[in-house]
């Protein structure tokens, strides 16, 4: 990998880094709001259960004073009307006293204060009862004996009452700062966090928002170049290909006329040539046309590169047999094995090509076998099948397997096994821009197994 190319993978992952920070910190910052609505809405429970809880504790305070105005009016003047509000009062007071107790059931002291203020009323309101009930006995009292029925005893409970109320509201006022006070702390906190949070969080996107557009520029740029590459390059083949045939057309004809003039002088002068010169004018007429092969291999290689692929649905079992017919010819002896063969989408022609030259190798290489024997299978994967094409013949030593599948690279010498060496070269072109692989294995003198891939992603059917 280049150095540009590592620069750009870094580049991508602090870009990705910093958006997934960015985007973990606004969802902690969501979930700090979360939180402190919660917390502030328990804060804003509390605060108000603190002030109907005060507001409880005055009502029954205030529900006692009418109560012992009640019983003072009664005793001043002797009417009985007095005693209806206070009747009322005295049945309302323990249901007062209970929902009391029901509000500051979380708050064990205070439900202590809330028992002994129960026992200070009970003994006020048997001295209001007393004075009450006195009254009715004798049918009449006088100042002095109202004054001692309102006051003494009477007062001093009172005051204890009022004390106890005090202390009691004194209590909750405090727990009402407190709760008053972390409530605003933890909002003031909150709004603290959530701005530092948003402020990070979009100079983070800002940033990565910043390098996002330097990359998209920097992309745009690449593509310019690319495409100009592009252009060059296609200006180029089309010179290497107008190139690659003059160079043809010019090789061609000074060779046909080595050729030509060969056969010519070899009719000519046989009978004044030895045994030598003969052979020496074979050798000439054969290297002629070795070198017009290798022109013809070398443009159908070059060919293979520019030639676009046209896909359709190929029966590889009627491929196979249409080029065993070809390549078997004038070797009966090499028997063919062939399983089935699953169909596969891609290019008839560019495939028959490969099967060509993979089929001939193994027909070449096996030939001097006593029972030669070639076999053609497929195995199919999940995204590709497999074709495998095996010969029992010389097969070649694995050492050299890198020089396989070069061109006019040979592991057997020329007067072993007559060829090119482009064959292979030309499969592999076309398999790699099929999107697939070829691979090879071999035992020196058992055997050679070819395998080639196909992509069966794009395949429309595969059977």
């Amino acid at each position: 990998m280049t150095q540009e190319a590592v620069q750009a993978v870094k580049k991508e992952s602090l870009i990705k880094l910093g958006l997934a920070f960015a985007l973990l910190l606004l969802v902690a910052i969501s979930y700090v709001t979360y939180r402190s609505t919660v917390q502030f809405a328990e804060g804003a429970r509390l605060v108000d259960h603190t002030h109907l809880l005060i507001e409880q504790i005055n009502r029954v305070f205030s529900d006692m004073q009418e109560a012992e105005a009640s019983q003072r009016g009664y005793l001043i003047t002797g009417d009985a009307s007095f005693l209806e509000p206070y009747d009322s009062l005295a049945s309302r007071l323990p249901d007062e006293i209970t929902l009391l107790l029901e509000l500051a059931n979380d708050n064990p002291s205070q439900c202590q204060s809330i028992a002994e203020l129960d026992d200070l009323i009970a003994k006020k309101m048997r001295i209001l009862r007393l004075g009450i009930d006195t009254l009715k006995e004798r049918g009449g009292v006088d100042k002095t004996e109202i004054s001692g029925l309102v006051g003494g005893e009477g007062r001093e409970m009172m005051a204890q009452i009022r004390s106890q109320v005090d202390r009691m509201v004194a209590t909750e006022e405090s727990l009402l700062a407190q709760r008053a006070e972390r409530v605003e702390t933890g909002t003031r906190l909150t709004k603290r966090w959530i701005l530092i949070g948003n402020l990070v969080a979009v100079t983070l996107l800002l940033t990565v928002f910043g390098g996002v557009l330097r990359e998209i520029r920097q992309h745009r740029k690449t593509n310019r170049e690319l495409e100009m590459s592009a252009a060059q390059l296609e200006l180029t083949n089309k010179e290497l290909e107008s190139f690659s045939y003059s160079v043809s057309h010019d090789l061609r004809s000074p060779l046909r006329a080595i050729d030509g003039y060969s056969r010519i002088f070899e009719e000519d002068f046989a009978d004044r040539l030895d045994e030598e010169g003969l052979r020496l004018l074979a050798v000439i007429r054969t290297s002629s046309k070795k070198m017009g092969q290798l022109i013809d291999d070398l443009l159908s290689f070059s060919r293979m590169g520019r030639k676009p692929v046209d896909a359709s649905m190929v029966d590889m079992d009627e491929l196979v047999d249409d080029v065993w017919n070809e390549v078997s010819a004038g070797h009966a002896d090499v028997r063919l094995k062939k399983s089935a063969l699953p169909a596969i989408w891609g290019d008839r022609a560019l495939l028959r090509q490969v099967l060509m030259n993979l089929l001939a190798n193994a027909v070449k290489y096996s030939g001097n076998r006593s029972q030669p024997v070639v076999e053609i299978s497929a195995e199919k994967g999940r995204h590709e099948i497999i074709y495998s094409v095996r010969d029992n013949g010389v097969g070649f030593d694995m050492r050299f397997y890198n020089k396989l599948f070069g061109v006019f690279q040979r592991l057997h010498t020329e007067s072993e096994f007559p060829g090119t060496g482009v064959g292979l070269a030309i499969a592999q072109r076309v398999i790699v821009r099929h999107g697939g692989r070829i691979w090879a294995e071999s035992e020196l003198g058992e055997y050679a197994v070819f395998h080639f891939s196909l992509p069966i992603k794009n395949t429309k059917e595969a059977t």
